[in-house]
């Protein structure tokens, strides 16, 4: 009778053993499940978003800005644009990010990521289509901005790529305002010294606005393209000219009034970050570096343009094999007429234009 006692207790001893153990297990799992999640959460929320940290591999190898330089890069997406600008005074911004196909948005972001940008200063979308919106929404959402330049658009649907721009910058917060003639920005250094200001179009309600042209009841593409913000950039005596997607019409419009007015055309006064009064006046006819208009179609890139302003280089951002046949071999032979040399990611990738503080430039290929 003892020894079945004595091996009874021994066996409820046993289980007891055994369930505890188990629970210690249980526990432990639970404790590493906590930890992982809380991990994760963390991760999320302050480091990089969890759906994104592909973002973190397999970056291009480019060389860290150097004190007074500008660099302007043509970012490869494919058949959109891209252009990220590192500027003089440490500022950042993206103009346009390419397409929705995660081809261009993965290349974007990797070179984003590759460029050490934590948060861009500026964003500019120079109109709504997807070629150019298209990754927006994600760059806010991995990178932030503290200020974001918008189209005015009324006539888009609620699922597409600039209604999910508008979303993002509602999540995350950032100003915005809609870009328009004369809007300036300028350095925040005195030493190194640079501004960038919209030359078109002019804000709505404005005679002769494309915006009010791109919102009417049956506007065309060529409306909507029309209505691109064009952005000037000057630093160190040397210009470049951001054109989104406008055609010929407002190439020429810019030209005629130039052709009038000169430099009175766009001249403004501004106060530098010394508290000085400065004299900003964009000179068309000294450009030196173009972004090509609408990926080098036949519809842009006029001769009366071209000859007003006759840029040394010229930067075609477009997809490699395209159905639009973009750039038109027209276009191409009207660059190089006017003395400009062709550059294209098609060919080459990504293209660094890099700008020094004494005036010097260099053109380099980081590739795909």
């Amino acid at each position: 009778m003892k020894k079945r006692e004595a091996a009874a207790a021994l066996s409820a001893d046993g289980r007891a053993k055994k369930k505890s153990k188990k629970l210690r297990i249980a526990a432990i799992c639970f404790a590493a499940a906590f930890v992982l999640v809380l991990v994760l959460v963390l991760l999320h929320f302050f480091y990089f978003p969890l759906d994104y940290l592909w973002v973190k591999f397999s970056n291009p190898d480019i060389a860290a800005r150097k004190e007074g330089e500008l660099r302007v890069h043509f970012v490869d997406v494919g058949q959109g644009d891209a252009v990220i600008a590192e500027l003089p005074d440490g500022g950042t911004m993206l103009i346009d990010a390419g397409s929705e196909a995660y081809a261009s948005r993965s290349a974007l972001l990797r070179y984003i990521h590759a460029l050490g940008i934590g948060r861009f200063d500026y964003l500019v979308l120079t109109h709504p289509d997807e070629d150019h919106a298209g990754g927006m929404d994600d760059v806010l959402r991995c990178f932030g901005a503290a200020r974001a330049f918008i189209p005015f658009a009324t006539r888009y649907a609620p699922d597409s790529s600039y209604a999910d721009v508008l979303d993002a910058i509602a999540e995350e917060g950032c100003a915005t305002e809609i870009a328009h003639t004369y809007t300036v920005l300028l350095s925040r250094s005195e030493t190194y010294f640079y501004y960038m200001m919209f030359l078109s179009p002019f804000a709505s309600g404005v005679p002769g606005s494309y915006y009010d042209i791109a919102n009417e009841e049956g506007a065309t593409d060529t409306d909507v393209n029309n209505a691109s913000a064009v952005l000037w950039l000057e630093y160190a005596g040397r210009s470049v000219l951001l054109t989104g997607d406008i055609t010929s019409e407002v190439e020429d419009r810019l030209a005629a009034d130039y052709e009038v007015l000169g430099e009175e055309c766009f001249k403004r006064e501004a106060e530098n970050a010394g508290g000085e009064s400065v004299t900003l006046a964009p000179a068309l006819d000294t450009l030196d570096f173009l972004k090509v208009a609408h990926h080098g179609s036949a519809d842009s890139s006029s001769e009366r343009f071209l000859s007003l302003t006759s840029p040394e280089a010229a930067f075609i951002s477009v997809g490699a094999g395209n159905v639009y046949g973009h750039p038109s071999q027209l276009t191409v032979s009207r660059l190089s007429a006017a003395g400009a040399a062709v550059y294209r990611t098609d060919e080459s990738g990504s293209i660094m234009l890099t700008i020094s503080a004494d005036g010097s430039y260099q053109i380099d290929f980081i590739g795909r």
